[in-house]
């Protein structure tokens, strides 16, 4: 018998090759479950790999990664390159339900930046001033994501123009000192249609704080007042919020402005009365001078009665009756310090072509109140601020218009707020 030849030595067998193949598939047998069952994935891995199941599927391999937040959405309106755009607007900023708005800053021609502040809501923008008339505006603003990525929007857009102005004029003027029977007076260069809008824009700040009230006199004044004298050394101010208001028949207001004035230390009081052709001049309730006068010539010339407003005053000027009505009966140069009380002409006045005489003891003007040039400088001097207060009594003529100067206060406070629009 033959036998089978050795293999080359470092060479396995046949028989070594079979040996090891069964015993890798023994190995294979012994790593399964034993049951011939798969896996549900409820127990965990089905494998060992490393990074493997989550144990909720039997995924196998690794991580996913979280999906990318989108992108801050902003929308501004007006929107961009809006034409038109009404001064009073506002700036309205919305963006997505997960974002945030960051910030808003409006840029004018100028390249100023607009004081301004967002509402409470978080998306709208109030400018402090309202937009001006032809301007152009840019809006840059910045609004982030839920990973607080940011996103800038910028927009501009410009305002419309405004070809039908309209102008308050008002008085006392700035930083003036007044007495206490001065009223606020405004008068408009065009007709007031919609007064309760323009009344409503105007706000009387007083220190220390009064009740008073607007009063229209026609379509192209408002007066204000207290429903008393103002208190000596009131503050007050006023706020002329009226830009971007239609006054009516498409008449814009451009103004948005303050003034501010006080109110004289000292309340002057000068009552004139017709009958002893006297005036008593009164500071802080106490009589401190009385002077002879002559009132207007009873009945074709009576001085006005009631309570008014010294407006403005004149070291010297001519008085002509043709500027009065009166045609030619007098044309008088350097009429010594003049003071006027009335729009219509009446003034509390030196005269010095009345014999000294007549003052105290005949009335013979043509309406106004006249005295010595002394008397009448002293009065000038320590009398006759804007807004002092000359009172006439038992006057023969009818009692002084409310909007004959300001003859404001010979209205009762009932009939004076009767006045006001709103």
């Amino acid at each position: 018998m033959s036998r089978a030849p050795k293999p080359p030595p470092g060479r396995p067998s046949w028989r070594h090759l079979v040996a090891l193949l069964l015993g890798a598939m023994l190995a294979l047998t012994a790593c399964s479950d034993g049951g011939g069952k798969k896996s549900d994935g409820s127990g965990g891995s089905s494998g060992g790999a490393a990074g493997g199941s989550s144990g909720n599927g039997g995924t196998t391999g690794g991580t996913n990664a979280p999906a990318k937040a989108d992108p801050a959405r902003v929308t501004v309106t007006p929107a961009d390159q809006a034409t038109g755009v009404e001064v009073g607007s506002v700036v309205l900023v919305e963006v997505g339900p997960e974002d945030k708005l960051d910030s808003v800053k409006v840029i004018n021609s100028r390249n100023e930046q607009v004081d301004g502040a967002l509402d409470a809501d978080g998306k709208t923008w109030k400018p402090k001033v309202p937009f001006t008339f032809g301007s152009k505006y840019t809006v840059t603003a910045v609004a982030k994501n839920k990973e607080a990525q940011p996103t800038t929007s910028t927009t501009s857009f410009t305002t419309l123009s405004n070809d039908n102005k309209i102008t308050a004029n008002f008085f006392p003027d700035d930083n003036t000192t007044v007495g206490v029977g001065q009223p606020i007076s405004i008068k408009f260069t065009k007709p007031v249609v919609n007064r309760a809008a323009v009344e409503a824009a105007l706000k009387v700040t007083a220190s220390p704080a009064v009740e008073g009230s607007w009063h229209w006199f026609g379509n192209q004044r408002v007066d204000y007042r207290p429903k008393e004298y103002w208190a000596t050394g009131t503050s007050v101010k006023v706020d002329l919020n009226l830009r971007g208001i239609d006054a009516g028949n498409g008449a814009k207001f451009e103004q948005f402005k303050s003034f501010g004035f006080k109110i004289s230390d000292s309340k002057t009081v000068s009552v004139v009365d017709v009958n002893t052709k006297t005036m008593k001049v009164y500071k802080n309730d106490a009589l401190v001078k009385t002077i002879p006068v002559t009132t207007g010539e009873i009945p074709k010339y009576a001085t006005w009665g009631g309570k008014m407003v010294v407006m403005e005053k004149y070291v010297e000027t001519r008085m002509n009756s043709q500027t009065v009505g009166l045609g030619s009966e007098y044309d008088i140069n350097d009429v010594p310090f003049a003071v006027r009380t009335t729009t219509s002409g009446t003034f509390v006045h030196g005269n010095y072509w009345s014999a000294p005489s007549t003052f105290g003891s005949e009335n013979v003007s043509h309406g106004c109140i006249s005295m010595t040039p002394d008397n009448a400088k002293w009065f000038y001097d320590n009398a006759a601020m804007p807004g002092d207060i000359v009172e006439v009594v038992n006057a023969k003529e009818r009692v002084v218009s409310a909007d004959n100067g300001y003859g404001d206060w010979n209205l009762t406070w009932e009939a004076w707020v009767q006045g006001s629009a709103l």
